[in-house]
């Protein structure tokens, strides 16, 4: 699984990674962030199995049915109580075990106008907007043949993918423009817009991944396990799959009796 950052998500200045913590981890009186605003916590409570929502009841199937009692996605409930009004009604949250949650300091701000934990809406839709802004004028300034990803004109010698159809980025250059380098300096960015490219049309197939299990032989070849692999010719080098197996004579008793390692283990 791939963690993205994106910079228009709202985080409270004061937290980091390492103040961040699941459900199963929360400790009694620590202060937690609940829609920008600071809130104790009281207790962290089991739902009982027989009152389980319909949807955890689904998903519970779906992942094999574990154990209920340490299933990392089971429902517990949250009780919170807001940090500068301690005669007020206790808020009961529902939610996963695994939910993370931002931990606040004892000793931390909040907006002198809005009472939010900074950064307020009001200062983080500015930012949103400013940084919109920011794309829009890079996104502008592409030219036709140049790469999406860098910026820079794409050479009759370099390599490059052009998706089909209209181009998300800029679709007054028309139809079959949106072009990349395939190298790795652009990688990240015709790996994203494949992902954009896909989800613009229902059951549309991202070029840059595959669900199928790739397996890399001790002497450099390969294979995947789906028959439509599409890591192949120029995009072989590209395409990402969803799990892959390196053959190495030091991997372990699981892949001893590939015929790649026969040569290695005599």
């Amino acid at each position: 699984m791939h963690f993205r950052y994106d910079p228009d998500d709202w985080r409270p200045a004061q937290g980091h990674s390492r103040l961040r913590a699941t459900t199963s981890r929360l400790k009694p009186n620590s202060i937690l962030v609940w829609d920008r605003q600071p809130y104790r916590l009281i207790e962290v409570r089991d739902r009982d199995e027989a009152d389980w929502p319909q949807n955890y009841r689904d998903a519970w199937v779906k992942h094999g049915m574990p154990a209920p009692a340490t299933w990392s996605y089971r429902p517990r409930v949250v009780v919170l109580r807001h940090d500068d009004q301690p005669q007020s009604k206790p808020l009961h949250l529902l939610c996963p075990d695994s939910t993370y949650w931002y931990v606040l300091p004892e000793h931390y701000w909040v907006c002198r106008t809005c009472q939010e934990l900074p950064p307020c809406r009001h200062v983080h839709n500015e930012a949103v907007m400013d940084r919109a802004a920011e794309r829009m004028e890079k996104e502008m300034a592409i030219m036709p043949g140049v790469c999406h990803g860098c910026r820079e004109p794409i050479s009759s010698r370099q390599k490059s993918f052009t998706f089909p159809g209209p181009n998300l980025i800029r679709p007054d250059l028309g139809d079959d423009s949106a072009i990349f380098h395939t190298r790795n300096d652009c990688a990240g960015s015709m790996k994203a817009y494949d992902e954009r490219w896909a989800a613009a049309e229902e059951g549309r197939r991202r070029y840059f991944y595959c669900e199928g299990t790739k397996t890399l032989h001790h002497d450099g070849t390969g294979e995947c396990t789906a028959p439509d692999c599409l890591a192949k010719g120029n995009l072989a080098d590209w395409v990402e799959h969803k799990l892959w197996i390196q053959h190495h004579p030091r991997s372990g008793p699981e892949v001893q009796g590939c015929w790649c390692l026969a040569a290695a283990a005599a």
